[in-house]
């Protein structure tokens, strides 16, 4: 597929756990968006959340991305390390504008309860779109796309990492399915405008499609650029929407059961029904 994929050693098996996703109005004041995000993080640790979840962007959604973006490692990403090893959860941290030598690049990370770095990701699928109607916006003129995708191992299970509209490429899901995937992760700051069309939609076909839990953790409110969608959202296997956010900031709750994912793929055991061996353009007949 021409992708670098990289994952974590040491398969464990998914077990039950409690998610949290934390939907945000993230704004140009970073230091009151990271107070938010603890102070949420906190609350979810105390309501009983293993794995929680910030959404795109978290630290800082203005006008000048490239000079708010964050050397990693350094005080914004020991932060988040912090928060992790403080509550003791698996902190998947949204995502964060990482300062690079050229462009900077929309970075994910996830940290374990005691605060090492289990994971990044870098979005590799840039929003470069014109809505009729919607926003015409091309985030490759700020930042840079990722090379590789990531795939990591928790205590709770293997998680795919992806950043917004990574969503409509379900090429990377399917490859994260096929190596052991249990969850799919979506950091976002999703329009309102494609939002309201695509978001729900896409997010339970990945679901069905994979037979994965999808932890989708977006931006609310109005930005410099667009109004975000918001209405975070956790689907299960089967593609039946566990929580759904509104249109503010709040916290998700669901009980992730791996019994429900091994339910799906006994009934409907499509990543080991695919025809690989089709599945070229040298398997095509014309006419």
């Amino acid at each position: 597929m021409g992708y670098n994929l990289k994952k974590q050693k040491g398969v464990q098996a998914m077990k039950r756990c409690r998610a949290a996703l934390v939907q945000m109005d993230s704004q140009s004041d970073r230091e009151e968006n990271m107070r938010c995000a603890e102070a949420a993080v906190a609350e979810a640790a105390g309501r009983g959340a293993e794995f929680v979840m910030l959404p795109e962007t978290v630290e800082y959604i203005g006008e000048d991305f490239a000079g708010h973006a964050s050397r990693i490692p350094g005080p914004v990403s020991e932060r988040f390390a912090g928060m992790a090893r403080k509550y003791e959860v698996w902190l998947h941290a949204g995502s964060v504008t990482e300062r690079q030598e050229r462009k900077p690049c929309n970075l994910t990370m996830v940290f374990a309860p005691d605060g090492s770095l289990a994971a990044m990701y870098r979005k590799v699928h840039l929003f470069d779109v014109a809505v009729e109607d919607g926003p015409c916006y091309r985030e490759s003129a700020n930042i840079a796309a990722g090379d590789g995708l990531s795939l990591t191992d928790t205590a709770i299970g293997r998680i795919g990492l992806s950043i917004c509209y990574d969503l409509r490429f379900p090429q990377m899901y399917r490859l994260y399915a096929d190596r052991g995937a249990e969850i799919l992760a979506v950091a976002a700051n999703f329009t309102d405008t494609t939002g309201a069309a695509h978001w729900e939609p896409l997010l339970r076909a990945r679901a069905i499609e994979n037979t994965c839990y999808v932890l989708a953790c977006g931006q609310c409110g109005t930005k410099p650029a667009f109004k975000a969608h918001g209405h975070s959202m956790i689907v299960d296997p089967w593609g039946r929407i566990l929580s759904e956010a509104g249109e503010e900031p709040e916290i998700l709750y669901a009980d992730l059961e791996p019994e429900a994912l091994r339910k799906a793929r006994r009934q409907v055991p499509c990543l080991s029904n695919q025809r690989n061996d089709l599945y070229s353009l040298t398997g095509v007949v014309d006419g």
